[in-house]
C-alpha cells in the first residue's frame, strides 16, 4: 500500500513526468533479453482504459491528460543495452493525451497520442467501446473494449499492441469505481544492423482497478492500477461531459 501511494505522489509532483530516454539497440542483445524487453516496453505503450464502463452518450466527450508509470526491471541487462546512457529509471513514465467521444447505440470511440520530451519515443492508439449494459441508479454498467497502439519514432524497433478489455463500473455519488480484465497481444521486432533476432509475439492477461472522482461539474480525476506480469499505475485529469 505504501508503494501504491508513493507512485501516485510521484506522478502528481514529478517536475518532468517523462524521464524516458532515447530507445535504441546500443549493444548486442540476446533473443531472451529482447523478448523480455518487448513484454515490458509493449505494456508501457499499451492502451489503458482510464474511464469507467458506462457510455458517454451521443453528445458526450472525455478529454484528459494522463500519466502512466510502468514498473520495469531496470537492473536487467536488456534495459541497460537499450537506453541511451545505460542507466534506466525504475519506472517508464509516459504522458498521454487521451480523447474519447460518445456515439449512438452506447458506443464510444477514442484515441491517445504521445510525444515524449527528451526521447525518441512517440506513439498513438485507437479504441472502441460498446456498453453491454449502460447502467442505471441500481445496476452497474458493463462494457467490452478493443484498442490498438503503435510505437513511432524508434527506428530500430517496431512495436504494436492489441487489447481486449471487459469492464464493469458503478457510480456512487461523485465516485465511480471500476474494474476489469484484459487480454493483451504484443508484437515487436528489431530493425538493427547490430543483431538478427526473431519477431516477438506475446499474449498475456491482466486485471485492473480504477476510481473516477468528479468533485465538480465537468471535471474528473482517475486513478488506475493494472496488475499482471508487468504492473502499471496511472493518473488522469480531464473534462467529461
Amino acid at each position: 500500500m505504501k508503494k501504491f501511494f508513493f507512485i501516485f505522489l510521484l506522478l502528481l509532483f514529478i517536475p518532468n513526468p517523462s524521464s524516458a530516454e532515447d530507445i535504441k539497440i546500443y549493444q548486442t542483445i540476446t533473443q531472451t533479453e529482447f523478448d523480455r524487453f518487448i513484454e515490458e516496453f509493449g505494456t508501457g505503450i499499451a492502451f489503458n482504459p482510464m474511464a469507467p464502463a458506462e457510455p458517454l452518450g451521443i453528445t458526450g466527450f472525455d478529454v484528459g491528460v494522463e500519466i502512466v508509470a510502468t514498473d520495469i526491471n531496470e537492473t536487467e541487462s536488456y534495459w541497460r543495452k537499450l537506453v541511451e546512457d545505460s542507466d534506466p529509471d525504475s519506472y517508464l513514465i509516459v504522458p498521454r493525451l487521451h480523447v474519447q467521444k460518445g456515439l449512438p447505440f452506447d458506443i464510444d470511440i477514442g484515441a491517445i497520442y504521445v510525444e515524449t520530451p527528451d526521447s525518441n519515443v512517440t506513439l498513438w492508439g485507437l479504441e472502441a467501446k460498446y456498453a453491454l449494459l449502460s447502467g442505471t441508479v441500481a445496476t452497474p454498467a458493463v462494457s467490452i473494449r478493443g484498442s490498438y497502439s503503435k510505437l513511432d519514432g524508434v527506428d530500430e524497433i517496431s512495436l504494436n499492441t492489441q487489447t481486449i478489455d471487459l469492464l464493469v463500473s458503478k457510480g456512487i455519488l461523485m465516485f465511480t469505481p471500476y474494474g476489469g480484465v484484459s487480454a493483451i497481444r504484443i508484437e515487436g521486432k528489431e530493425n538493427s544492423e547490430l543483431v538478427a533476432l526473431n519477431k516477438v509475439e506475446q499474449t498475456s492477461f491482466r486485471g485492473l482497478i480504477g476510481l473516477q472522482f468528479s468533485p465538480f461539474p465537468l471535471f474528473n480525476f482517475n486513478a488506475e492500477v493494472t496488475l499482471g506480469d508487468v504492473t502499471q499505475y496511472g493518473l488522469k485529469m480531464g473534462l467529461r461531459f
